[in-house]
Parts: C-alpha cells; structure tokens; sequence
C-alpha cells in the first residue's frame, strides 16, 4: 500500500483526502495542541508527533520513509491578508524545514511532495521568494520546475462545494523514481456547485449563541442588507459593513472566523439570523459529519480557525487520485 506522511496536519485535511484513495497514512505532525486534539479524535491509529516542525528528525523520531510528504505550510508570511514579511518572519522559515527533512530521508527521500499555500507566494517579493523555494526543492533532488509544477485550484471549480476558495498547490516528483515531471493538475470539469443550504442544518434551530440579537448593531445591519439583497443568500460582516455573496456560495472560510463573529458565513433561517456553526462550515470544507467529529473540548472559536485553516478534502482527493496513478 502506498504511504503517507502529513507536516503541518491540522485536523487532517491531507489525511483524510489520501486514505479516501487507499492510502496509509503512516506518521503525522502538529504543533497546536488544539488542532492535534481533534486530529487524534478523528485518527486514534495515526502516530502523531506533536512538535515543532524545527524539533522534528528522521532518525531521532524514526520516522518511517514514505512515497508522499504533503505539507500545508503557514500562509501569513506571504499571504496579502497577512504579515506579508515572506522567509523574515519565523513561520515563513519553515518552509527550509520541509527540505531537511527531504534529504535527512536520504536515498529514500519520499518520491512525491504536495505542498499547499496562498496564490500570493508565486508574486512575493515580486517572485524571489518563490525561486528560492524552487532552487531549494531541486537541490534536494527534486523535479520542480514552473509553472508546470503549480497550480491555483478553486474549490468550487472543482468538486461542486459552494466555497469559492483559491488555493496554490505544488508538485514536486524524486529524480530517483521519475524520469520527467509526469504529474497532471486537474481542470475545471463542468461540474455545478451544490446550492450552500444542502450543508447546512436548517430543520431547527441552531444553537442560540449563533444567532444575533435583532436589536443589536449588527442585527440590524444584517436584516437591512438581507432585505435589500436575497433572504436566501449567504453574508458576511466585515469589519464596518456586511457583504453579500451573489453566487449562492460562501466566501473563503478562513482561520480568524471564531474572532469576535467577523468573516463568519451568515444567513437567515425560520429563527432569525445567524452564523453557519463551525460544523457546517466543516462541511462546506468536504469534512462529512459521518466521519469527522470535533472533541466536545474544543471551544467554538478554535473549530473555527481549525476549519478555516483545512484543505477543501475532495479537491485534495483529485491530487491523490492524480499520485497514485503516477506511482503505480
């Protein structure tokens, strides 16, 4: 069976994807405890190392060799919403950890690497950082060579849930097992996305901490914005204003969702109105409810951030369809 190795798991996006393929996810690694929590709930035979990546070695942690390593890596450093401070701001560093790693394996360095961030890495630092990325994976043996090896995939191109979510995958395949750059990144395919209310529990009523008050602020500002928009459709608050989306989808979710009820999928329901609770917004990320559960311990602001800061599970299951057929 073909193995697997997930740096930067969270609650186990990549995992999930590539054992839905018929992969064995052999080792994993996590730093925030929060996210290891739900990760150990959801895969009680997975061998978690819950470290810093810096902290984490071949030979002292006896990490078996796999065919893949995915990595998720933080998207702050390069990322337009974020510090944008690239490989000066620590978390941008790690990136050179993920390379280590590849070469403390040696001769049997994993034959592919799945790599996911923000499209805003291939144009910062009007694209140095990238080609010191490119110049790292090719030193340690690696075919990496732009742009045939990335892609920016839209979740909702893609696999018919309606989150209109951008992300940027890389490929990079062994020189030792293959002998050109062979791996093919899915196109969009026709496919037409689900309307947002089939992942949403919608047959009674949330829990009443979702709901906002009529009388408050934003209570009002929603109710003017869904009066003048679709009742129907999915908002957002901003930081001074709500937005509506015109698409029948949600906006990206993201990693600061649970801060103060800002960036949170909002719509009305026959109670009043309310945020998606972070279950559906797992849903809305490919994570079924019949195979994922958060711990009753984590708070609600922390399986927000989880969420938001998951890979979109069918899309990555096209990339792992895509690696075994490659593999074998």
């Amino acid at each position: 069976m073909l193995t697997v190795g997930s740096l930067f798991a969270g609650i186990g996006g990549f995992c999930r994807a590539f054992s839905a393929e018929g992969f064995n996810v052999a080792w994993a690694n996590e730093l925030d405890s929060f996210a290891a929590t739900t990760y150990r709930k959801n895969y009680p035979n997975v061998r978690l190392l819950e470290k810093p990546v810096e902290d984490l070695s071949v030979i002292h942690d006896g990490l078996q060799p796999v065919d893949i390593i995915t990595a998720g890596f933080p998207c702050q450093p390069f990322s337009v919403a974020g510090s944008q401070k690239g490989f000066e701001d620590p978390r941008g560093k790690v990136f050179f950890e993920i390379v280590r790693l590849l070469k403390e394996f040696g001769p049997r360095r994993p034959k592919v690497v799945v790599l996911e961030n923000v499209p805003g890495l291939l144009s910062h630092g009007k694209g140095s950082t990238f080609s010191k990325m490119v110049n790292s994976l090719q030193s340690a043996g690696y075919w990496f060579m732009p742009p045939a090896c990335h892609a920016i995939l839209n979740t909702m191109k893609l696999t018919g849930i309606p989150q209109s979510r951008d992300r940027l995958f890389m490929i990079a395949l062994s020189w030792d097992y293959f002998d050109e750059f062979a791996f093919e990144f899915p196109a969009p395919n026709g496919v037409e996305p689900l309307p947002v209310r089939d992942f949403l529990d919608l047959d009674e009523r949330a829990e009443e901490s979702l709901y906002f008050d009529p009388e408050s602020r934003w209570g009002k500002l929603f109710e003017e914005s869904m009066r003048d928009g679709n009742p129907e459709g999915v908002y957002q608050l901003r930081r001074y204003y709500v937005r509506e989306n015109k698409s029948d989808a949600v906006f990206t979710l993201t990693a600061n969702m649970g801060e103060g009820g800002h960036n949170v999928p909002t719509i009305k329901d026959d109670w009043g109105i309310r945020k998606l609770s972070p279950e559906e917004c797992a849903r809305l990320q490919g994570f079924e409810p019949d195979g994922f559960v958060f711990p009753a311990e984590i708070s609600k602001t922390q399986r927000y951030r989880q969420v938001g800061n998951a890979v979109t599970v069918p899309l990555v299951r096209l990339l792992a369809r895509e690696c075994k057929r490659i593999l074998n």
